[in-house]
């Protein structure tokens, strides 16, 4: 349901994420994980400081919203303050 979206998400850090970290999280797509997939680059993100443009910012945001996430829990609050 969500994957094209979050495989797209995905490639817009391609050369800014470590690619293993990249493709391990977006792996979780083939096993129908959608939501873990998303959650575990958000992760990395975070976790890696990656800057985000405000684009990528406001599409997280709606893939948190249209996934069911709460936007104030787990790796989704810290994404705020890595937009550039």
């Amino acid at each position: 349901m969500f994957a094209d979206r979050i495989i797209m998400f995905g490639k817009r850090f391609e050369g800014r994420l470590d690619p293993v970290l990249l493709s391990g999280a977006l792996d979780y797509i083939v096993y129908n994980e959608e939501s873990l997939a998303f959650e575990v680059l958000c992760d990395h993100i975070c976790e890696y400081d990656i800057l985000i443009t405000s684009e990528e910012y406001d599409e997280a945001i709606r893939l948190v919203e249209d996934i069911g996430f709460d936007l104030r829990e787990g790796p989704f609050k810290y994404l705020l303050s890595l937009r550039k």
